[in-house]
């Protein structure tokens, strides 16, 4: 073989190779885009579910603020808020995020977690009038809306 015609098979080869690692880079990303679009489409999602059930269970307590419930009635609607709030945890960590957004993730169930700790502890509050238990659950609520602006924060800033 000569010089030049292995010269040109080595050109041809490098063009390849090259072309092929341009194809596979160009499948990494465009699945990684597709993944992260995954994502972000479930936690919107799971956002949009849990803002309905605290509005809807928010009403319930407005309405106990009204005298319209005594405390045993509230006490039992919340008993069935608490395994709206598990089902919301369980469906947050069935997701599988990009790496880059395991924490904000994270972050958002430490959320609905507390969310739901504050509740139960209202409703002990509820049952015993035991007004350190309100500010347990006051506490808790605090430290649910912090974790939920955290995991918005650093979902924005990675987008």
């Amino acid at each position: 073989m000569s010089k030049k015609r292995a010269k040109t098979f080595t050109v041809i080869g490098i063009i390849v190779a090259l072309a092929s690692a341009g194809i596979y880079l160009a499948s990494i990303s465009s699945s990684q885009i597709q993944e992260e679009k995954q994502f972000l489409e479930n936690y919107y999602s799971l956002v949009n579910a849990t803002n309905g059930v605290t509005e809807t269970y928010h009403k319930e307590i407005e309405k106990w603020e009204r005298d319209q419930y005594d405390d045993r009635e509230l006490v039992t609607i919340t008993d069935s808020f608490l395994p709206q709030y598990d089902l919301l945890v369980d469906r947050a960590s069935g997701f599988k995020p990009p790496q880059k957004y395991h924490e904000a993730l994270d972050l958002y169930i430490r959320s609905l977690r507390s969310e739901r700790e504050s509740y139960a502890m209202f409703r002990d509050f509820l049952e015993t009038g035991d007004p350190k238990l309100n500010e347990i659950s006051i506490d808790l609520l605090s430290n649910s809306t912090k974790y939920e602006l955290e995991s918005f924060n650093l979902i924005n800033a990675l987008r």
